[in-house]
C-alpha cells in the first residue's frame, strides 16, 4: 500500500480513528489516576577501582576484579538477598500495615475467585481427603515477604566507563523511598569495612607467624657461615679471599711479562731480516745516529750520482764522492750492529722476567686450589642466608604495609545520599492519556490498513485484473463533488481531453470483447450503487454520437432511473414503460440529445415490475429492432447486486461493461457480483476503473489527449421515423 492510499483511508476514516483515541485516552487517564501513589529516591555510590597493593593479602582475601567487572560485581552485591534482609529489619519493613486504595479493593474483590480456583485445583490434583492439608506447614514469613518486595522495587544501574552505581528504590511514602536507599548503600560501606579489617587482621597474624619463622632460619644461616670460617680459616677482604687476590696479581704479572717479550722479539726480528741495509731498517730501528747517517748516506749517494753522468769515470771528484759514500755506509753497518746487540740483551732479559713470572704463577696456583673447595662450601653458604634474609626483608616490608591497610578508607563512598522527593514518580495523568490516544490512533489505523489488506476496495488495475481474471479496457478520474454528472457534458466541451479519448479507445476494445463480432449491444452494470455506472453510459454514447455513429441510450433502471439528471425529464407517456407497454410506439418515445444528437430512451419510473417488463416479448422485440436500425444500442441497468434485472439484461447484449469504483466497493462484492452473470458472459466481459484519483490513474488505460480544442458540431441524427 502507498502512501498516498495511506493517508487517504485514514482520512476517510477520521471518525472511528478520533473516536478511538478519545476512548483510549480516557481508558488511560482513569486508570493514570485510579492507581496508587508511588516516589522513587535515587542515590549515587562511587565505586573506586583501585587494585590491591598487598600481594600477601590476596592469598587470604580473593583478588578484585578490575575495571566494569568489577562495578558490576559490587552492583550484585548491593541487589544481595542478604543486605536487603538487614534493611528490612533495620527499618522494620516487615512491620508494615497492608496498603489500602483502589489496589487493594480490586485485590479484595478478586480475593473469593482467587480462592475458589484454587481450592478447585486442588481438589483436582488431590488424591485422598488426607491430603488437603500439607502437614508441617511453615508459617508466613513476613521478612521474607518484605526483603522480596524490597528487591522487587528496587534498582542497581551501572553504565559503561563509569564507577558510579545508582541505586534507585520506590515506596509508598516519600520517606519510605529516601530511607531504604540510604539504609542499603550505608549498610553496603559497613560490611566492605568490616570485611576489609577481618582480613587484614587474618593477614597480620599470618604475616607475623611467618616473620618469625624467617629470622629463625637467618640466624641460623649466619651461625653455619661463622663456624665454616673458623673450620677452614679462609680470610677474607671486601674484595674477595687472599688466596684469589694473590693469583690474580701472578697472572697480571705473567702476562705483562709476555707482552714485553713479544715487543723485544718483534723489535729484534725487523732488525734481522732488513740484514742493518734499506728502509725497512731505518723503519725498525729508531736510533736517531742511524737516522742522520741515512740522511747523508741519501744526499752523497746522489751527489755521485750527478757526477758519474757528467764526469768520467777516472775524475778524481767522482772517486772523492764514492769513497766517502762507503764510509758512510760503513758507519750504519757499525750502528745497526749495536742496536742488534742491543735487542738481544732486551730480549734475554724479558725471557728471564717471563719464567719468573711464571714460576710465581705455579706457585701461587697451588697454593689457591688447595682453598678453592672452602671458598665453594662458603659461597653457598653465604647465597643461602642472603636469600634467607631478602625474604625476611620482604616479609618485614609487607607486614608494615598490611598494618597500614587497616587505616586506609573503604574502596566505596557515597557520593549523593538520597532525599525524599516531593512529586510522585511516573508519567502525569495527561502525558499517560495523550499517550494512550496515540496508541489507540495507531491500533485502530492498523485495524483499518490491515482490514483494507484483507477485505478491502480495489485500486489498481492490476489487483483488478489478477483477481478477476477479466480484462480491464480503461480507467476513468474522478472530478470530485459537485461534479459527478458532469463527464457527459465535459466530453463535449473537450472532445479531444484525455477522457475523451479514454472513452473512444473503451469503445474500440468493446469491440474485441464481444468474441470477435460487432459488439452492438453493450450493458453497463456494476456491483453497487454509486460505482458510476450511469455516467460511463451517457458519457460513452454522447461522444459516441458526437463522433458520427448511431447511438441509442436505453434506460433499463426503471427503479432508480439517473439519466433525466443529464437530459431532463422524458416526456408524458414517451417512456419505455410506455412503449413496452404498448402505449406509444418508438420513435414516438425517443428524445434527441441537442447538443450531441444522441438518441436517449428515458423511464419515468411509472412500472410496479420492471423485471417483468425486461423479460417480456416486447423488450426483446425493442433491441432486436434497436440492433438493426443503431450502430451501438448502451443498456444502463440497476447494479447486480440490487436487483436481478442485470442478469436479464445480459441475455440481450453482445457485451458487458463492468465499472469498478476506485476504492468504493469491496474485492468480496465486486467477485460475488460477477459470479452472478451468466458463466458464458464472462468471456464478453470487461471492467473499468471509475472515480480514480488523477495521480493514481492507470497509464495503460487512460490517455491524456494530443489537442485542447473543443469538437465541432456535427449534424444530428433524427429521431426513427421524424
Amino acid at each position: 500500500m502507498r502512501l498516498t492510499d495511506l493517508l487517504s483511508l485514514l482520512w476517510q476514516r477520521k471518525l472511528p480513528l478520533l473516536l478511538a483515541a478519545m476512548v483510549a485516552g480516557v481508558l488511560g487517564f482513569v486508570a493514570t489516576k485510579a492507581m496508587p501513589v508511588r516516589f522513587t529516591s535515587e542515590g549515587l555510590l562511587l565505586v573506586e577501582a583501585r587494585d590491591q597493593a598487598i600481594p600477601e593479602l590476596n592469598q587470604i582475601a580473593a583478588a578484585q576484579p578490575l575495571g566494569m567487572q568489577r562495578i558490576r560485581t559490587e552492583a550484585d552485591i548491593l541487589r544481595s538477598r542478604q543486605l536487603s534482609a538487614d534493611v528490612v529489619r533495620e527499618l522494620g519493613l516487615d512491620q508494615k500495615p497492608e496498603k489500602e486504595g483502589f489496589g487493594a479493593a480490586i485485590g479484595a474483590l478478586i480475593a473469593p475467585v482467587t480462592e475458589w480456583v484454587r481450592d478447585s485445583v486442588a481438589s483436582l490434583m488431590s488424591t485422598g481427603p488426607e491430603s488437603d492439608q500439607v502437614p508441617g506447614a511453615a508459617p508466613l514469613d513476613k521478612v521474607a515477604l518484605a526483603v522480596e518486595g524490597l528487591q522487587k522495587n528496587l534498582s542497581i544501574g551501572v553504565s559503561e566507563n563509569s564507577n558510579v552505581v545508582v541505586v534507585r528504590y520506590t515506596a509508598d511514602t516519600a520517606e519510605e523511598s529516601s530511607n531504604v536507599v540510604n539504609a542499603l548503600m550505608g549498610r553496603y560501606i559497613n560490611q566492605e569495612v568490616n570485611a576489609k579489617r577481618d582480613t587484614t587482621m587474618q593477614a597480620n597474624e599470618w604475616l607475623t607467624e611467618r616473620l618469625n619463622v624467617l629470622r629463625q632460619e637467618v640466624d641460623s644461616a649466619d651461625r653455619r657461615i661463622q663456624e665454616y670460617r673458623e673450620r677452614t680459616g679462609l680470610l677474607e677482604t671486601s674484595q674477595g679471599s687472599i688466596s684469589t687476590l694473590q693469583l690474580g696479581e701472578q697472572q697480571n704479572r705473567v702476562a705483562v711479562a709476555r707482552q714485553e717479550l713479544a715487543r723485544a722479539q718483534a723489535a729484534l726480528d725487523s732488525a734481522l731480516r732488513s740484514g742493518g741495509r734499506g728502509s725497512a731498517a731505518s723503519e725498525a730501528l729508531s736510533s736517531p745516529v742511524v737516522q742522520s747517517l741515512r740522511d747523508r748516506e741519501a744526499e752523497i749517494g746522489a751527489r755521485a750520482a750527478s757526477m758519474a753522468q757528467r764526469l768520467g769515470r777516472n775524475h778524481p771528484d767522482r772517486l772523492a764522492a764514492e769513497a766517502e759514500l762507503r764510509d758512510v755506509q760503513r758507519q750504519i753497518g757499525s750502528e745497526i750492529g749495536k742496536v742488534v746487540t742491543s735487542l738481544r740483551r732486551e730480549v734475554d732479559a724479558a725471557r728471564d722476567r717471563l719464567a719468573e713470572a711464571q714460576s710465581s704463577l705455579t706457585s701461587t696456583t697451588q697454593t689457591a686450589r688447595t682453598g678453592a673447595q672452602a671458598e665453594v662450601g662458603l659461597l653457598a653458604l653465604t647465597r643461602d642466608a642472603d636469600a634467607k634474609r631478602q625474604i625476611y626483608q620482604t616479609f618485614l616490608t609487607r607486614a608494615e604495609q598490611t598494618r597500614m591497610a587497616s587505616a586506609q578508607f573503604p574502596l566505596a563512598r557515597v557520593i549523593s545520599p538520597a532525599v525524599a522527593p516531593y512529586r510522585p514518580s511516573g508519567p502525569p495523568a495527561s502525558v499517560v492519556a495523550v499517550f494512550c490516544a496515540f496508541v489507540g490512533l495507531f491500533i485502530m489505523g492498523g485495524i483499518l490498513v490491515l482490514r483494507r489488506l484483507t477485505h478491502g476496495a480495489f485500486n489498481s488495475v492490476q489487483d483488478l485484473v489478477q483477481l478477476t481474471g477479466i480484462q480491464n479496457v480503461g480507467s476513468l478520474p474522478a472530478l470530485g463533488r459537485g461534479r459527478r454528472n458532469k463527464m457527459p457534458a465535459l466530453v463535449l466541451d473537450q472532445g479531444q481531453s484525455g477522457i475523451a479519448e479514454t472513452l473512444r479507445a473503451l469503445r474500440l476494445n468493446m469491440q474485441s470483447v464481444a468474441g470477435g463480432g460487432p459488439a452492438n449491444t453493450v450493458l453497463v452494470t456494476s456491483s453497487a450503487i454509486g460505482d458510476g455506472k450511469s455516467t460511463v453510459a451517457s458519457s460513452l454514447a454522447r461522444l459516441s454520437a458526437a463522433d458520427g455513429l448511431r447511438v441509442l441510450l436505453i434506460e433499463t433502471d426503471m427503479r432508480r432511473p439517473q439519466l433525466s439528471q443529464i437530459f431532463g425529464a422524458p416526456w408524458p407517456g414517451r417512456s419505455i414503460e410506455a412503449v413496452l407497454n404498448g402505449e406509444t410506439r418508438l420513435e414516438d418515445a425517443i428524445q434527441v440529445d441537442e447538443r450531441s444528437g444522441l438518441h436517449v430512451l428515458l423511464s419515468d419510473r411509472s412500472s410496479n415490475n420492471p423485471q417483468a417488463l425486461i423479460e417480456s416479448r416486447q423488450f426483446a422485440e425493442l433491441i432486436n429492432r434497436a440492433r438493426r436500425e443503431y450502430r451501438l444500442v448502451i443498456l444502463d441497468s440497476p447494479p447486480v447486486m440490487r436487483v436481478a434485472d442485470a442478469v436479464v439484461l445480459s441475455q440481450h447484449s453482445d457485451a458487458v461493461l463492468f465499472a469498478v469504483g476506485w476504492e468504493r466497493t469491496s474485492r468480496t462484492v465486486v467477485m460475488e457480483a460477477m459470479r452472478r452473470l451468466p458463466r458464458s458472459m464472462r468471456a464478453r466481459m470487461a471492467t473499468v476503473m471509475t472515480r480514480v484519483r488523477p495521480g493514481r490513474l492507470d497509464p495503460l488505460g487512460y490517455y491524456e489527449g494530443y489537442a485542447k480544442s473543443s469538437a465541432p458540431d456535427l449534424k444530428r441524427l433524427p429521431a426513427p421515423g421524424a
